[in-house]
């Protein structure tokens, strides 16, 4: 694959392009700890591809908690904010791989079921956020990414045609929407991904576990 044939790349951030998956899952299990709940095994699975309100509901519902749903994200959020303003580092050669598309001309973007500040937070910390043209969340659309809908208005807004753009994406669901949808896809390894490893490499274009592959 040759980047300089694309004229767009949108990233996926949690997982694909800032390594916080460890951060999340410590999350979880304090959530949970605090209400006397063990962390359910599947629960990653379940909430991964929603937005922070529909996993929100979903935990509210799902477990008969007393919290509103704005409770509940401001308590995930508070939980993870000083993690993602100090710690919270990108994926192994994310930087200088988003400063080499750019210098190519390509428009940059991400595509995030996650929140504003928090991304705001963790790509100002790590110094990359001025090197994104446009920013997508999941909320916009009102469909999680079992749908395309967050990659192709995050392709609208940088003026790029889906045939032209690249996908890359740490979830299997997300790459099989973007696919469909006509985007060439990049599957980034991540651990918590590990047992649909083998089906997003069949399904992407191309496989990597380092952005530095693609340079």
């Amino acid at each position: 694959m040759n980047i300089k044939d694309f004229d767009g790349i949108i990233f996926d951030l949690d997982g694909t392009f800032i390594d916080s998956m460890d951060v999340w899952h410590e999350v979880d299990v304090e959530f949970f700890k605090r209400r006397g709940i063990p962390l359910p095994p599947d629960y990653k699975e379940k909430i991964k591809t929603m937005h922070f309100v529909s996993a929100a509901e979903y935990t509210k519902k799902e477990f008969n908690l007393p919290d509103s749903v704005e409770s509940i994200i401001e308590e995930w959020r508070s939980l993870c904010m000083e993690q993602y303003k100090t710690t919270v580092s990108l994926k192994d050669g994310a930087g200088e791989f988003i400063a080499f598309c750019k210098k190519n001309g390509l428009k940059t973007a991400y595509a995030t079921a996650s929140d504003d500040d928090l991304c705001k937070a963790v790509l100002e910390h790590n110094g990359v956020l001025h090197l994104f043209d446009s920013k997508t969340y999941v909320h916009e659309v009102g469909k999680d990414k079992t749908h395309p809908d967050v990659y192709l208005l995050a392709a609208e807004k940088i003026g790029v045609a889906p045939s032209k753009c690249i996908v890359v994406e740490d979830i299997l669901a997300g790459l099989k929407s973007a696919k469909i949808a006509g985007f060439t896809v990049i599957a980034m390894y991540d651990k918590t991904s590990k047992s649909d490893w083998g089906e997003m490499c069949k399904i992407s274009d191309i496989n990597i576990k380092s952005f530095a592959e693609l340079m």
